[in-house]
């Protein structure tokens, strides 16, 4: 060792000592606002690197050659996110949420320092080549990667280190949605089951961190939302929506297992890479609403430029071709986000579960509606919808209530939100009582 790395050694041994003389609830309040920070800044870069990849690309897809490059940017962002893997992570990187439930419960919370980079850079190859697939998986995992290296550095107990991992995932959702308590909630009800009144602090300072700075760096809402009121009518459709939500995620989480399964029987990383590439591109050629994560759709139901949906595909655009294109998204949907995933590519499922959400609750209310059955407020059941299904996937009722309240700027509509969201809960736990996560968790075993 030489001089200066043993100073450097010295200096790193004096600093721990010096801050762990601090009381210990004040030295939790002051590392959950750093991982709140950290956590900010983290998903603040990956937005970045996605816009600067959409940016590149829509430089080339100008020249209105965009159906052609949809056979091939899925594959290329495949076989990038697998070069850079194998170049800069040869011990492998872990994706999803089920290694962060894996370290919480094996009580270490120990998750690789590679974790708080390597998921930001990946992600953004996948999805920005339109993989189809949701940043918020990475953000979680580059989150809790953060609280638990900080926790690590201090010497933290176990039991510490897996509420300041959990605090990093709470700060990752809240920066990459704005949503402060939707971030608690999904800590909450994802990793820390069981949590003690004392840890929501953590918790809650964290996430207010995450959602702040956040607000600095982010000026965009993810999705403008004009709605003031529900009606009292509308219940018995909601409840039906809740009903067929629920029953959609036992689909999604069955089909996702199964494509899992699958690609895992391929053993060379560049064989799986292509073959998921191709049918991956194949099905966003036809459906170019699967590309990406897919928000941009939402959003349009959202401005009532329902027609939009089928902009740049085969299909004419008038209703009947619009109902039927999105049945079949929602038919296909599940597996390109599976094959993204299961072919190489770093992503989550949970943005998709809102658009898949979104477009059934558009369907429910547009087709009751054209076969004249009842006039429905539309975007109001393509809210409810997106918090349906995600409740019924990831099995987070609560956090799907207050996640799409707070994303939407829908308040006014906590009711129907929490009809669907416990009625799409209640009958996919039913059939399926653990959530995708969970399931993949218990397969990785």
């Amino acid at each position: 060792m030489t001089t200066g790395q043993q100073l450097l050694t010295n200096l790193t041994i004096l600093f721990r000592r010096t801050v762990l003389r601090i009381p210990k609830r004040t030295l939790l309040v002051l590392i959950c606002i750093l991982i709140g920070i950290s956590a900010g800044f983290s998903a603040f870069l990956l937005k970045s690197v996605l816009h600067n990849v959409h940016h590149l690309i829509q430089i080339v897809t100008d020249r209105n050659i965009f159906n052609v490059l949809l056979l091939v940017l899925p594959i290329i962002g495949l076989f990038l996110t697998v070069l850079y893997l194998s170049i800069f992570h040869k011990n492998g990187l872990k994706k999803g949420i089920s290694p962060i439930l894996y370290a919480i419960n094996n009580k270490s919370a120990h998750i690789d320092r590679s974790h708080t980079y390597g998921h930001i850079f990946s992600s953004a190859l996948t999805i920005g080549f339109g993989g189809s697939a949701g940043f918020e998986a990475p953000i979680v995992a580059t989150g809790s990667a953060i609280g638990s290296n900080i926790a690590r550095y201090f010497k933290f107990t176990n039991e510490d280190r897996a509420l300041l991992l959990a605090s990093g995932a709470a700060a990752g959702i809240s920066a990459i949605f704005n949503a402060p308590i939707a971030g608690v909630l999904f800590a909450i009800e994802v990793l820390l089951v069981g949590i003690s009144v004392s840890a929501f602090i953590p918790l809650l300072i964290s996430s207010a961190t995450g959602a702040i700075v956040s607000k600095i760096l982010f000026q965009e809402k993810l999705f403008v939302l004009i709605t003031n009121d529900w009606e009292l009518k509308a219940i018995p459709i909601y409840i039906l929506l809740g009903s067929i939500a629920g029953l959609y995620s036992v689909f999604i989480i069955r089909q996702s297992i199964q494509v899992n399964k699958l690609f895992s029987k391929f053993k060379n990383k560049w064989f799986r890479a292509g073959i998921g590439g191709v049918i991956l591109s194949t099905l966003i050629f036809i459906f170019p609403s699967l590309y990406g994560e897919g928000y941009f759709s939402i959003q349009s139901i959202f401005n009532n430029e329902n027609l939009h949906i089928l902009n740049k595909t085969l299909f004419s655009s008038n209703d009947i071709f619009l109902f039927a294109s999105i049945i079949a998204i929602l038919l296909f949907k599940p597996y390109a986000t599976s094959i993204t995933i299961s072919a190489g590519g770093n992503g989550g499922i949970f943005a998709p579960s809102l658009f898949m959400g979104g477009f059934l609750g558009f369907l429910i209310a547009s087709a009751l509606a054209k076969f004249g059955l009842m006039e429905l407020n539309i975007i109001n059941f393509t809210v409810a919808g997106m918090a349906g299904v995600l409740a019924g996937v990831i099995k987070i009722p609560l956090t799907s209530v207050f996640l799409i309240a707070e994303i939407t700027g829908g308040y006014a509509l906590f009711v129907p939100l929490m009809i669907v969201s416990a009625t799409s809960f209640f009958i996919s736990s039913y059939f399926e009582n653990k959530s995708i996560y969970t399931k993949e968790l218990e397969r990785q075993a």
